[in-house]
This record gives C-alpha cells, structure tokens and sequence, in this order.
C-alpha cells in the first residue's frame, strides 16, 4: 500500500525545530516539538503549508518563513514624534515599552528617543522583520477523521 500524501483534510503529525533571527542577526533556537494538524484546515504559516504539500511520512523539509509570515516586515512610516506632554514622564525611557489604557484601548510603542519636547515612537511590532527557519519530520500522514477537525497547533 502507497504512503498517503500530504494534501487537504489529511491528520499531519509533524516533529519540527524552529530558529527565529531577527533584523539585527540575533538567532533563537526553540527546543523540539510536535504537533498534529488537519491540512488545508487549519491554517499554517503559508512557507510551511507549501512545502509539506505532498510528503510522506519520513519525509524531512527544510523551510524559510519571511517576516512577512510572522510579525511583518519592518515599517519606518510607523516612527512618529509624538508630544512629550501627553504621556507619562515617569514611563518615557529610552528603549523601553510605553504602554497606557486610554479610553479603554492600549496604547503601546517603543520609545527609540525622549526629546526636550517630544518623544520618538516605534509603532512596529517589537518582533517586526523577525524570519524563522524550520526543519520538519512528517511523523504521519493519514485521512482525518470528523472528530479531528479542531485545532491542535498554534502559531
């Protein structure tokens, strides 16, 4: 009997190590995990979808997932000066996260600069322009049943 094939509505269990690098070139290395998914139902990051469509069990892949993917790419549009009166002094540190509730919402940057009179905000995410690589192990592929169709993975 052929090995079944990784494509939609198919139970894929999956071994896999995740290296995140950041803009900068700082790598983090996460320890080993498994988990177990219904393809083409719940969703992955699309580089990982992609590149597993189709294997078998057995079958190793190495993957790059951009920015793009994960916690977008970095935006210069998103550094703004903001007036330095309108926030808390106490809370306005140099790379450090400003974080208040105003009118029930979160307001949260980080301050790249504190200026006599303004303050320079950071808007991006603070993982902004972060890349992963991932080297992944099928561990199973079989037809999924009806009771397997929650999520078991998160990004």
């Amino acid at each position: 009997m052929e090995q079944a094939q990784v494509r939609e509505c198919m139970m894929v269990t999956m071994e896999y190590r995740v290296k995140t690098i950041d803009p900068v070139g700082q790598v983090n290395e996460l320890p080993p995990s498994t988990c177990s998914f219904v393809y083409g139902v719940h969703p992955q990051y699309k580089s990982v979808e992609a590149a597993i469509r189709e294997k078998r069990k057995g079958d190793r892949v190495s993957v790059q997932v951009p920015p793009e993917e994960i916690f977008g790419v970095y935006d210069e549009s998103l550094i703004r000066e903001l007036p330095r009166r309108d926030y808390r002094q106490e809370r306005l540190q140099a790379g450090r996260m400003y974080r208040e509730i105003r009118k029930r919402s979160l307001v949260q940057f980080m301050v790249r600069e504190v200026k006599d009179d303004v303050i320079v905000a950071d808007f991006n995410n603070p993982q902004a322009g972060t890349r992963a690589e991932f080297d992944i192990l099928i561990k199973d592929v079989r037809e999924a049943k009806k009771s397997e169709m929650q999520p078991s993975c998160t990004h």
